[in-house]
């Protein structure tokens, strides 16, 4: 169902902190293989080097990126990002207000 988003609600809904993930990759293991992980051990994750990351709010999709390193610290590079509107929509509709 299509719900019209005023001006006013826009601008709160703007204005709404939010926490933004980035998912590197993932690995698939048993219960036993995580609890025998210890300090220095490697997790080998699914994607390959230089693949970048998926940007997430919450648990859904909202793009992807490069990851760099920015005053020793990581950061991403949006380069494939969900349309604005969408965006806006979906967090309308996950009732963040």
């Amino acid at each position: 169902k299509f719900m019209e988003i005023s001006d006013r609600v826009y601008d709160l809904l703007v204005d709404t902190q939010i926490t933004v993930d980035v998912m590197l990759g993932s690995a698939s293991i048993t219960i036993k293989e995580f609890l025998d992980l210890g300090e220095g051990d490697i997790l080998s994750l699914d994607k390959a080097a230089g693949a970048g990351g998926d940007i997430y709010v919450n648990t859904r999709i909202i793009g992807r990126g490069d990851i760099i390193v920015i005053d020793e610290k990581l950061a991403v590079r949006v380069q494939d990002a969900m349309d604005s509107d969408n965006v806006v929509r979906y967090f309308f509709e996950e009732n963040m207000l």
